[in-house]
């Protein structure tokens, strides 16, 4: 087909340039008048061919060459045009500004600009996006109109229990939660935002659960799931129910005593002296049974309401001589023994209040469960970095498989005995509150039979601004 084209034009040219030689020949005369085309003779037709081929040869040829150099030209814009269409990064085409596709060539090269800029714009955004949902700690899942991951968050993975980022993937092989996945299915069906609170089943993790159908264009959809981990809030509400229940329950049986024995004596009781003596004695003790629950509730709530730590320095072993006279009726009733091992030099900064809600309570617990005539040892150590008080006894003791549980709120370890001593099972509970209030640990020793150590242990520097854990 080129060679037709090529042979078209050279004839084309041939014919051309002999008409004009001819021409020329017959024009073109001497001084005498006689034409060129007469001086020729014979020869002239000769000479027109062959001049006529040299001259259309070399046109054609010139044509050819510029042909082929423009075609090169256009093929690279072309080349480059496709490139830019498919995201590659060619480099510029420069040209001679004289060149016809000069023009051309600069307006696709500053389109490859825009192209690069709009490309890394939108590169650096696109980053930023997935960055911002890697690091929400709420689970993310983005899903495609196929039902294919497009994208999933670290958090996600983590509560789902597995690996969730797998673009590509059908997300109901992978999601092994089944009201998850009927959200998910609703959501596509109905092209409405799902709600609701599941359970995860591999993790077992409460979530809220929002399942969001994004319409992106016509065609196009996107669906995307978000769960918010609320399972230390529904144990917070666990809890709390929990204690309620135990307060009602707690509150309940010394009112119902008191209540009970005092109708008793309203209904005439009160003129047999013997069970009147022994009525008001039960109502006295159940009384105090009360007080010491509201008191012990009391504390708990001062806790949450006074955070900040009224630092005073104090010699401790003034401190606590003063505190154990107020335990003198009951050490006097139980013939306990108190020795106190602690140097007279002992100075520590502390906020009075708080450490005296924490000593009262594990000095009681120690007479309350102690033996008759038994002894109790407070000491006290002093180092750089931290000071400890420890309240030891040689009373019941506590059993290696309750000692786990033996801070938390209304947990007994023999609910009669308990019951009989006046405990109600917030008392160790107050104390790890309190000692927590302050930066402190605690810790306990026990053998069934032999005693219990409680040692509480705080830093020698504490900040007044100090909240609670």
């Amino acid at each position: 087909m080129k060679a037709i084209k090529v042979a078209r034009a050279f004839i084309i040219d041939f014919i051309t340039i002999v008409a004009v030689i001819y021409i020329l020949l017959s024009l073109l005369t001497t001084e005498n008048g006689t034409s060129l085309k007469e001086i020729l003779g014979a020869g002239e037709g000769v000479l027109i061919i062959i001049s006529a081929a040299l001259l259309a040869g070399t046109e054609v040829g010139f044509r050819y060459i510029r042909y082929r150099h423009g075609k090169q030209e256009l093929d690279l814009l072309s080349q480059k045009l496709n490139d830019i269409t498919e995201g590659k990064k060619p480099g510029h085409i420069l040209l001679e500004p004289n060149d016809p596709l000069y023009g051309i060539s600069r307006t696709i090269n500053r389109l490859e600009n825009r192209q690069h800029d709009f490309t890394k714009d939108f590169t650096i955004q696109q980053r930023g996006y997935f960055s911002l949902i890697e690091y929400l700690t709420i689970g993310v899942m983005i899903l495609d109109q196929d039902r294919k991951i497009y994208m999933s968050n670290h958090a996600m993975s983590d509560l789902m229990g597995r690996e969730m980022n797998l673009q590509g993937q059908i997300y109901i092989n992978e999601i092994r939660t089944y009201d998850l996945s009927r959200m998910i299915e609703a959501a596509f069906s109905s092209q409405e935002d799902q709600h609701s609170e599941i359970r995860l089943d591999l993790t077992g993790k409460v979530v809220d659960a929002h399942v969001v159908y994004v319409p992106v264009s016509k065609h196009r959809l996107l669906v995307m799931v978000l769960l918010y981990d609320i399972t230390e809030l529904k144990e917070i509400e666990r809890m709390q129910l929990d204690f309620v229940s135990n307060v009602s329950h707690e509150l309940k049986t010394p009112i119902t005593a008191i209540t009970g024995f005092s109708e008793t004596l309203l209904q005439g009781a009160m003129e047999d002296k013997k069970a009147l003596a022994e009525f008001l004695a039960i109502i006295h003790k159940e009384s105090l049974k009360l007080t010491d629950l509201v008191e012990d509730i009391l504390s708990l709530a001062r806790i949450d309401a006074n955070t900040e730590l009224n630092l005073k320095e104090i010699n401790l072993r003034e401190y606590l001589t003063e505190l154990l006279k107020t335990f003198k009726p009951q050490l006097e009733k139980k013939k306990i023994k108190v020795f106190l091992e602690i140097t007279e030099t002992a100075v520590v900064s502390m906020d009075q209040n708080k450490l005296r809600h924490v000593i009262d309570n594990l000095i009681q617990n120690a007479i309350k469960y102690n033996n008759f005539q038994g002894k109790v040892w407070v000491s006290g150590t002093l180092t750089e970095t931290s000071w400890s008080i420890s309240v030891r006894d040689n009373g019941y003791g506590i059993s290696q498989d309750k000692q786990e549980r033996i801070f938390e709120r209304f947990y007994r370890i023999d609910t009669s005995r308990s019951r009989d001593n006046g405990g109600t099972g917030l008392g160790l509970s107050v104390v790890k509150e309190y000692v927590a209030a302050m930066n402190g640990e605690i810790s306990l020793e026990s053998q069934v039979g032999v005693g219990s150590k409680f040692t509480v242990k705080f830093p020698i520097e504490l900040n007044a601004q100090e909240k609670i854990l």
